[in-house]
């Protein structure tokens, strides 16, 4: 065990490339030796750390409103771990703070447990866990092994109808034709079939409550191209999110049916939604590869997207995972250094991170020398 490791109880105060970092300036002079601009850096930063916090939630989901020495004029959403004894980051109900400098005024603090609904983009877009996705386990780095249950299955049209109708009156709307997209977000089909059938019964379901936009899923186990065939023939419009999470030590670090979705089979899937003109991308967790590996693999599947991937910072929730991030990343330098590899190639391609897509992302206020100016919550 390194001398970093033994001071990675928390996330920050130790050397970082051989730069203490102590205080916000000290992040932002960092970052600047990777282009990184002094908002986004501290924000990475935090997600990169976790929270301190007297709340009562093991994380928490809440807006943010970058305050202090580093102004924004608009809302994020952001969701950090409360489990890092070490962290310099103090959350409370009103305000996020670094060694008691104020960076942030926050609102609507929640303990970020598994909702079966949510809306996004600024209530465009809904996330549904229709299929019992508190039942997931089995990947190291994921939150839900924390969390208590808050959904069930949903396996008729008549159940999914009710559940949307519900979750409409929830949130006031007259239907679901304004929704641009509704995304499922569960782990728990065990195989392409389960899925297909589950994403048909909700589009009918949907589709009945007015809902005409993009039907979305984060997934592994849609694999093949008569499915993706048929998902766009009878659940479309239909958009796909490869759940690849990482390229190394998947076999320890992901549960079997994650695992099993190699590199070459991700690339090919890829390549099969675009012939039968399905959207595309992945969800990566920046942080548990080593930084080479990180780099590579991202700009190659970058080439077979057709969004801009869910590259999100690595959390830790508890000491263990804080142990299971690969060794490089064990310093904020890294997360700087993976986003300038990718910012190298923004030129290159057309597509532009969305930050309401992840709260959890590496870009927030630039992409390359673009500014990026999107839905943020």
């Amino acid at each position: 065990m390194t001398a970093d490791d033994e001071n990675y109880g928390g996330a920050i105060p130790h050397l970082l490339s051989g730069v203490p970092v102590r205080s916000v300036d000290d992040i932002v002079d960092l970052a600047g030796d990777y282009g990184v601009p002094a908002l986004d850096a501290v924000m990475i930063a935090a997600n990169f750390s976790g929270a301190r916090t007297e709340l009562q939630h093991p994380r928490a989901r809440f807006q943010i409103w970058p305050d202090g020495p580093i102004t924004w004029p608009e809302l994020f959403q952001l969701i950090l771990p409360l489990d890092n004894p070490e962290s310099p980051f103090l959350l409370t109900d009103v305000e996020l703070s670094f060694d008691d400098q104020v960076v942030a005024r926050v609102q609507n603090v929640e303990n970020d447990d598994v909702v079966i609904a949510y809306p996004r983009k600024g209530g465009r877009a809904m996330t549904v866990n229709t299929y019992a996705r508190s039942q997931c386990t089995g990947c190291i780095f994921c939150p839900n092994v924390i969390e208590d249950a808050a959904d069930d299955k949903l396996l008729t049209v008549d159940a999914l109808v009710e559940f949307l109708d519900l979750a409409r009156q929830d949130y006031g709307w007259n239907d679901l034709s304004h929704l641009d997209r509704l995304t499922v977000s569960s782990g728990c089909f065990l195989n392409e079939p389960a899925a297909i059938d589950h994403l048909i019964l909700l589009r009918k379901a949907a589709a009945s409550l007015g809902f005409g936009g993009v039907l979305h899923i984060l997934s592994s186990v849609i694999r093949t191209k008569d499915g993706l065939t048929q998902l766009a023939a009878e659940a479309g419009p239909f958009y796909l999110s490869l759940t690849l999470e990482c390229f190394e030590r998947r076999n320890l670090l992901l549960k079997d049916s994650k695992a099993s979705l190699t590199f070459d089979v991700a690339k090919q899937l890829m390549a099969d939604c675009r012939d039968v003109d399905v959207d595309v991308d992945f969800t990566y967790v920046v942080g548990l590869d080593g930084l080479d590996t990180a780099v590579t693999g991202t700009r190659t599947l970058l080439d077979n997207c057709t969004v801009f991937p869910k590259l999100q910072v690595y959390q830790a929730h508890n000491a263990f995972m804080r142990h299971s991030s690969h060794p490089d990343a064990r310093h904020l330098s890294y997360f700087f250094a993976y986003r300038q590899a990718i910012d190298d190639i923004a030129g290159e391609i057309s597509l532009r991170p969305e930050s309401w897509e992840n709260y959890r992302p590496l870009w927030y206020t630039r992409f390359g020398d673009e500014p990026l100016r999107c839905l943020r919550i």
